[in-house]
């Protein structure tokens, strides 16, 4: 068969399946998918010939695709060479004409399907005397089977104790109690979900309504019953961050009293006298199992982990290339897992050997925690909104863990997130989100806020240019939606796979709509037909690119992101629509959540630690940061619509109006007190506005309780 039609082709240790679109090296199956798979199946129907770039673009994207070509291709041909291990200076696989194209070097054969199994024929006389020997052998075949069978049982039952060794129960759900029914948000604000139980009583974050809204720790029995409050009058704003594996303290952090940081406390378990852990502050940390040490990391930036012991050493422990939220050491004190990019990842805890973990999960992933023999990890995926709690199997091979086939447990709509456990683990504890939101917008005449388009939970809203049409993200479920401004004529306009919607913003002439898919790690930039049709992909790749943003004539792009290879690519860029070529905006290095004004004589941008706001100016070709009011974070740029002011949120609380190109910032209205959050990061308090610049902001009045999951081992 020749090599350009076979369905399976083989090169050096690689095999290619072009009908499942497939690649294979040494019979493992690498996590290679989309473009390079395509790249790759037409280099190699004709290995050897000049592939031209022009020619890969013809057939990997339609004519009437909007895509930066260039950038597209490259990312594609980089991550195929990754895959391959090959060099691209000394190819053995992909070799590189300048200004031609690509040639596929290496010598591609047909994969072998099936080898034809060979026949004897024997002859009737021959026939004859095998039938005679076999009577004669029969009763010695009969005691040779009865022996192969015993070894036989022998070897099963002791390969059924090896597997039950090395391959832990899986477990089951097959009960869910509610132990609270107060109704109330119990950190959910602030991302934080983490519970703890010394085998009678369940630990949690938990706001106590009243005057200033106390964040205090909370306790109930297991049983479920009346809630109670650790008194902790030495740390002001108390939060969970977890406890010791025996259940016999918690750890607890002065909710970020200074900064983004807090002071550090132990809380014995009942009760007892919290201990300070040393003076340095942290933002988020976990003990080490077995010992007094523990791992922490600190703001603005949270890439750094460190180890930190009682007396008050520490060092460094790694630096990840992007922000790390919560994280959790293994029960055997070896391993460190975290949340990154929406995804988990894993390091020895020497600081060596960071990886991807479970890298064949695509959705979004947080709040891991170990199964108290240490042998079973839980986590939770995101699809559609809802958290659900999944499990896999941690096999020891030869003192090597390999992770199994995860497990789905549960299936919403409730939200489950970093679960804890019984010391027997029959029960898990953990707390469990529904969300929901009211769309509310701000009178600046009364100071009051009032409920928009019925109050609908969604956020990210948009207005076409005549303000006739609008554009919203639904939440939880984050998907995109347009209807008329009164609500009418509501058209949902993305739908699974595409995931996390964020930022859509209308085209000038309202035929278009880009948005970003807040993918996981991969963000990616699509346009969608205002009435309804399959998103065009328009922008992919190692930058990460989000947070499109049209010019007044609907001719360009400008968009940002953070790369995804080593996360200090953060720049602006602007792709002609036209020409389908990007350029960089000089001096926007370290800048993202690029907005174009509505007369299309600046853009504003933020810094990539949301410390500063910035102005560009088309006329000068200069940027100039401006003054803020206050300190601390500045986040969600938006522009009044007669390009007068630029709007912005400082602190997550309050919202400023900065007069352009300068002067003081006006307060305009405070987000903190209803609660203000983002279909898509719950706790960030994003705004838009409406066509006469009111504010408007998505009300979070999304419910934690906590539960108790019954689990059963099979």
């Amino acid at each position: 068969m020749p090599t350009a039609a076979a369905p399976k082709v083989c090169f050096g240790s690689f095999e290619l399946d072009r009908q499942s679109g497939e690649l294979f090296k040494l019979g493992h199956k690498l996590n290679l998918h989309g473009q390079p798979i395509e790249v790759l199946s037409i280099l190699l129907e004709h290995p050897g010939d000049v592939v031209a770039r022009e020619e890969l673009c013809k057939r990997l994207w339609p004519e009437d695709t909007f895509v930066d070509f260039e950038h597209s291709l490259n990312t594609a041909i980089k991550k195929l060479r990754q895959a391959l291990d090959d060099d691209p200076d000394a190819p053995r696989y992909i070799e590189t004409l300048p200004k031609k194209g690509y040639r596929f070097v290496a010598q591609v054969e047909p994969a072998a399907n099936s080898v034809e199994p060979l026949v004897a024929h024997a002859s009737p006389s021959a026939e004859s005397e095998a039938h005679a020997i076999a009577e004669a052998a029969a009763p010695r075949k009969s005691r040779r089977w009865t022996i192969t069978a015993a070894l036989i049982l022998i070897l099963a039952m002791g390969a059924a104790a090896v597997y039950r060794l090395y391959h832990p129960r899986t477990p089951y759900v097959t009960g869910i109690h509610q132990l609270t029914r107060n109704g109330r948000v119990r950190g959910a604000g602030y991302g934080i979900h983490q519970v703890v139980t010394d085998g009678t009583r369940v630990y949690f974050d938990d706001w106590v309504p009243g005057p200033g809204d106390m964040l205090r720790i909370g306790q109930i029995s297991t049983k479920g019953g009346e809630i109670s409050h650790l008194d902790l009058p030495q740390i002001p704003f108390p939060q969970l961050l977890g406890g010791s594996s025996d259940g016999s303290e918690l750890l607890v952090v002065d909710g970020w009293s200074s900064g983004l940081d807090g002071a550090l406390w132990q809380v014995p378990l009942p009760n007892g006298p919290p201990r300070k852990f040393g003076n340095t502050p942290v933002a988020v940390a976990a003990l080490v199992p077995g010992t007094q040490s523990l791992v922490y990391s600190q703001g603005p930036h949270l890439r750094q982990l460190f180890v930190g012991s009682i007396d008050g050493t520490s060092h460094p422990l790694l630096t990840a290339p992007h922000e790390i939220s919560m994280f959790v050491i293994s029960p055997d004190a070896q391993r460190i897992r975290f949340e990154m990019s929406d995804q988990l990842w894993e390091a020895s805890l020497d600081g060596t050997g960071l990886h991807r973990f479970l890298p064949q999960i695509n959705r979004p992933m947080c709040c891991g925690a170990w199964g108290p023999d240490g042998r079973l990890y839980y986590f939770a995926v995101q699809e559609q909104g809802v958290w659900n709690l999944w499990v896999v199997t941690e096999i020891d091979r030869v003192g090597r863990k390999r992770a199994a086939q995860p497990l789905q447990l549960t299936f919403g709509p409730v939200s489950f997130t970093t679960p804890a456990f019984s010391r027997d683990g029959k029960q898990a504890f953990a707390l469990g989100t529904v969300l929901s939101g009211e769309l509310l917008v701000y009178d600046t005449a009364s100071s009051r806020w009032s409920q928009f388009l019925g109050g609908i939970s969604a956020g990210y809203v948009d207005f076409s240019r005549d303000g006739q049409w609008v554009t919203y993200v639904a939440f939880p479920e984050n998907t995109l939606w347009r209807s008329r401004a009164d609500g009418s004529q509501r058209l949902q306009l993305t739908f699974p796979p595409i995931g996390r919607v964020i930022n859509p913003k209308w085209s000038p002439d309202g035929r278009l709509i880009a948005f970003t898919e807040w993918g996981a790690p991969e963000k990616k930039v699509y346009l969608v037909p205002a009435d309804g049709g399959s998103p065009m992909l328009l922008l992919s790749g190692d930058l990460g690119p989000s947070d499109p943003t049209w010019s007044p004539d609907g001719k360009s792009i400008a968009y940002s992101g953070v790369s995804i290879q080593d996360g200090t690519g953060t720049e602006v860029r602007i792709l002609d629509l036209e020409t389908k070529q990007s350029r960089t905006i000089p001096g926007s290095q370290h800048m993202f959540s690029a907005r174009w004004s509505p007369d299309g004589r600046y853009l504003a941008a933020q810094a990539d630690d949301m410390s500063k706001l910035f102005l560009y100016s088309f006329a000068t070709g200069r940027w100039k940061e401006l003054a803020q009011p206050e300190a601390g974070g500045v986040g969600w740029p938006s522009w009044s619509h007669d390009s007068r002011f630029l709007y912005a949120n400082l602190s997550n609380q309050r919202i400023y109006r900065f007069p352009v190109p300068e002067g003081p910032a006006q307060l305009m209205a405070k987000v903190f007190s209803v609660q203000a959050t983002s279909p898509t990061f719950v706790g960030s308090a994003a705004f838009t506005l409406t066509p006469d610049d009111r504010i408007l902001v998505l009300r979070d009045h999304s419910t934690d309780e906590l539960y108790a999951l019954d689990l059963e081992y099979r």
